[in-house]
């Protein structure tokens, strides 16, 4: 669970002085605090494992619970160890690793997840490999197939056909960072292209691969980065000043 897109919750209060920077990474998660010249004033962490499932080889879990659980840890903790008060967060940002996504119900409550390193697929993608979609998939996406959405889609509708049926939301890892913030789930290009379902020429899910993969509607709003989203939810991490959300691309600091 590695870094890769950011996205970022904005504060409507001015004079703020800070950055928040939340990371899930493939072996940890972390916190990290900014100024707004760039200088980290202070970061804490919680390892943490994607166990495999022995039933499937290859298999590789990501925890939400937990993750949201240990993420909330090191919040508290950066915040004591860089000595500032919530009133000083101008901005809160969001990175995680790529390929890595999360299929959520009709309630948005989390049914399946998966890190980048999940590797169960295999004969999956060796039969959209037989059946010549990998060179669409490439040529739409730019992605091949060893730890993209394509083939773990249909492994879940193989093996885990109750989830399959019962999702409605599909979001990559770190859109479910920003949903646990907000409550809303979008991507931006740079994140959801990394689920090899992308059409990287118009900037959005790619309408053909999800009607050659047969694929049900659970692909999320695509917004372009900056766009505001919607209020911190105040259960989503106590310690929080309520601000705005918003997709943020990767690189940035994610305040305006």
């Amino acid at each position: 669970m590695r870094a890769g897109h950011r996205c970022s919750i904005h504060a409507e209060t001015t004079g703020m002085k800070y950055v928040l920077t939340i990371d899930a990474g493939t072996g940890s998660g972390r916190a990290l605090i900014f100024d707004f010249a760039g200088r980290q004033i202070a970061q804490s962490s919680r390892e943490w494992i994607a166990p495999g499932l022995p039933k499937y080889p290859g298999s590789a879990v990501f925890d939400t619970t937990q993750a949201w659980r240990l993420i909330g840890e090191c919040i508290q903790d950066v915040l004591a160890n860089a000595r500032i008060s919530t009133k000083d967060i101008s901005a809160v940002t969001a990175a995680s690793m790529r390929e890595g996504f999360v299929l959520y119900d009709k309630n948005k409550r989390e049914l399946w997840a998966c890190p980048n390193i999940d590797a169960r697929a295999g004969e999956e993608a060796a039969k959209l490999i037989a059946d010549g979609l990998d060179e669409l998939i490439y040529r739409k996406g730019g992605d091949g197939l060893a730890i993209t959405a394509p083939p773990r889609l249909r492994w879940i509708a193989r093996h885990e056909a109750r989830i399959y049926r019962r999702a409605r939301y599909f979001s990559m890892i770190s859109d479910w960072v920003l949903f646990r913030l907000c409550g809303e789930i979008v991507t931006d290009p740079s994140c959801g292209s990394s689920s090899g379902l992308f059409d990287l020429a118009q900037r959005t899910w790619s309408k053909e691969l999800l009607q050659k993969l047969d694929l049900p509607d659970v692909f999320p709003p695509v917004v372009s980065p900056g766009t505001v989203l919607g209020r911190l939810t105040p259960s989503a991490i106590p310690s929080l000043p309520r601000a705005d959300a918003a997709a943020d691309p990767p690189g940035s600091t994610g305040f305006e």
